[in-house]
């Protein structure tokens, strides 16, 4: 994950209360076909065929562009090879998500995350440890291993951001780094953009556990939508599941047929103005959409974002 500009600071040493090592982990062998191989598993009810969703890789600019591509500051040319896995067919520009691999075990992290207000902004912090997650570094035993995961521990990242608690949006958008934060989630877990360093749909390509989860220079992260993240309700009802870094809602926001929206609902930002929740009340109000397809959160910041800083 790049940097960039919206992310200083220091702070990957984990807390004493969060060990880099796994404290208890499910072997891959004891975890069921149904949760290894299908990502759509505990995923929102959607119009999208899941075998063939749309592949993101290299869909991207440096300046505005079509609804579904990423807005980035600066071209991704990273150096690092990615083995194509299975379940992405690069000639039809498509990946399977009920046959996409997950990194097995179950790890449970001593996950902080609160919320305060400092006059008008609204000021996040946590360690951007998951509630729960998979077995990191990914075990040579797990079929997984074959297939672009993270070599990587998982470990703690002591956060703050601080947003406007009534952002508002500006004439031009603000462009996001492809691979680096563009929010934080409900469970203080950073939401990264959707890109890797060389430009390829990381939702797609790289191997994240069962959370959709995995580990990333400053703790742990997800690109694309979790399940982790969804009550029941949550399935169903449209819910805020984060913040980006403007200030504006991340939310999953379901159609009257009750399908999650998907990109063509929204903006070249992968917003839009509805009513949502908000403060405790249903309010209409620009936010941002979590999809099922690329970019999958926040194509770019309708708002001014905020650095997020380690600490």
């Amino acid at each position: 994950m790049i940097a960039g500009a919206v992310l200083s600071g220091c702070g990957t040493t984990p807390s004493p209360s969060a060990p880099t090592t796994p404290p208890t982990t499910v072997p891959p062998g004891s975890i069921s076909a149904s949760t290894t191989t299908d990502q759509s598993v505990g995923m929102p009810k959607s119009s999208l065929d899941l075998k063939a969703v749309a592949l993101g890789s290299r869909v991207y600019s440096t300046t505005i562009t079509a609804v579904g591509a990423e807005h980035v500051c600066s071209p991704l040319a990273g150096s690092v090879p990615v083995k194509t896995p299975p379940w992405v067919d690069t000639a039809a520009a498509t990946w399977n998500m009920t046959t996409k691999a997950a990194v097995a075990g179950d790890v449970t992290w001593s996950s902080t995350f609160r919320t305060s207000h400092s006059g008008s902004n609204l000021v996040l912090r946590g360690n951007d440890l998951p509630p729960r997650s998979g077995t990191f570094p990914v075990d040579r035993a797990d079929p997984a291993y074959a297939y672009n995961p993270d070599l990587t521990p998982v470990a703690a990242f002591d956060f703050n951001l601080k947003v406007p608690d009534s952002p508002t949006q500006n004439p031009t958008p603000t462009c996001v780094e492809g691979d680096g934060p563009v929010g934080v989630m409900s469970n203080g877990v950073i939401l990264d953009g959707p890109l890797d360093a060389n430009g390829n749909d990381a939702g797609a390509v790289e191997t994240q556990d069962t959370c959709h989860g995995s580990p990333s220079d400053t703790g742990y992260r997800y690109v694309s939508l979790s399940p982790c993240l969804l009550s029941t309700t949550a399935l169903t009802t449209t819910t805020q599941v984060g913040w980006a870094l403007d200030g504006f809602g991340i939310y999953v926001e379901y159609g009257a047929d009750g399908n999650l929206l998907t990109n063509q609902d929204l903006d070249a930002c992968h917003g839009r103005t509805s009513v949502v929740p908000w403060h405790g009340k249903m309010v209409s109000i620009y936010h941002y959409d979590m999809t099922l397809e690329y970019p999958y959160s926040v194509g770019c910041f309708s708002g001014t974002p905020s650095v997020l800083h380690g600490s």
